[in-house]
């Protein structure tokens, strides 16, 4: 009978780098995060308000469906948050009687506390904390390139 060979195959040249960026990425992930939940909870909303409030564009009016489309989640969680907003006064449904087929639009405001909300998520944010101007460009164009892949991909 033949033994198995339980080593870890060994990794490619490449490996160790990816796994450095995949680690400090996710301890930047983990910083923003507690930034971001730190900042929505000065303005009393919670991260799912937050999340649709900063979705939603000024004169802009989104099905409910496509709200959730963009923020990867269940409609009927979205319809509460978004009910939520609208008894806020943060934003108005328009269209037909059901709440589900109307659309959402920011109210002014809405686009006042969305353009706060921005201002303070960006104050002293963890992604670009310490990095230069030049830096922050550099780190800009790696984003728009990864979030590009993510779309044409849908990964």
């Amino acid at each position: 009978m033949q033994s198995q060979d339980t080593r870890a195959p060994a990794a490619p040249a490449d490996e160790e780098p990816i796994r450095e960026i995949v680690a400090l990425a996710t301890g930047l992930a983990s910083r923003m995060w507690a930034h971001h939940q730190a900042r929505v909870a000065e303005f009393d909303l919670s991260g799912p308000e937050a999340k649709a409030l900063l979705r939603l564009e000024p004169n802009r009016c989104l099905s409910m469906r496509e709200l959730s489309a963009l923020l990867h989640a269940n409609p009927s969680n979205v319809t509460v948050s978004v009910g939520r907003l609208e008894a806020r006064g943060l934003v108005s449904r328009q269209g037909a009687d059901d709440r589900r087929v109307r659309g959402v639009v920011l109210t002014d405001a809405g686009v006042t506390l969305r353009a706060r909300l921005e201002t303070r998520l960006a104050e002293d944010s963890p992604a670009v904390r310490g990095l230069s101007p030049d830096e922050r460009e550099v780190l800009r164009d790696v984003l728009h390139r990864l979030d590009e892949h993510a779309r044409v991909t849908g990964v």
